[in-house]
């Protein structure tokens, strides 16, 4: 009874953060999509970027030690990439919450081997892989001097990629075993 209850209290909370997700991806769109469309209605945002590409973001109060550039001397194209990057990153990471949700529905209704689950685990390592490849590479638009590119290493992401590859191996030797105990009975 307690393994359901927590399983259920866990299928809720990504139930909550997919919505979520989803909602406040669509309002980043949104919002970012308009503020590249009219940057005169914001002169004072910058874009800054540390150097490392998953810090990307826009800010008004920019220290000046850091690398930030305004958003009105950025070129069309860069601003195309940014909202591109990050619809991706962000679609790339609802599915991975989607597959997860799909998995723990599987085992509260006690078919945690089902073989399914393993092809979940392998689509959520290619979805967070695909999101790693993302975070590595960025082009910053760095205004008069043109426009750089960043490489960075988010090991992190790589690291659930692979955590998700050697849960698919588990789920597949418990399906084994599961067909081995049922072919028994």
């Amino acid at each position: 009874m307690k393994r359901n209850k927590i399983i259920r209290t866990t299928l809720a909370l990504n139930r909550f953060t997919f919505w979520l997700s989803i909602v406040a991806g669509i309002a980043l769109i949104f919002g970012i999509s308009y503020v590249f469309i009219f940057p005169e209605s914001y002169p004072d945002i910058k874009i800054r970027n540390d150097g490392n590409p998953s810090t990307l973001f826009f800010c008004t109060d920019c220290d000046y030690t850091s690398k930030s550039t305004l958003l009105s001397e950025v070129r069309s194209g860069m601003k195309l990439w940014i909202l591109l990057r990050l619809s991706v990153i962000g679609s790339l990471f609802i599915l991975c919450i989607y597959k997860t949700i799909k998995i723990l529905k599987s085992v509260r209704d006690y078919k945690t081997f089902h073989s399914q689950n393993r092809l979940y685990f392998k689509q959520i390592a290619k979805y967070t892989l695909a999101i790693a490849i993302l975070g590595t590479f960025n082009f910053i638009d760095e205004g008069q001097y043109g426009i750089g590119l960043e490489i960075g290493f988010p090991i992190h992401v790589f690291g659930v990629a692979l955590f998700c590859l050697s849960m698919s191996e588990v789920f597949k030797e418990g399906q084994l075993l599961q067909e081995d105990k049922d072919a028994m009975i």
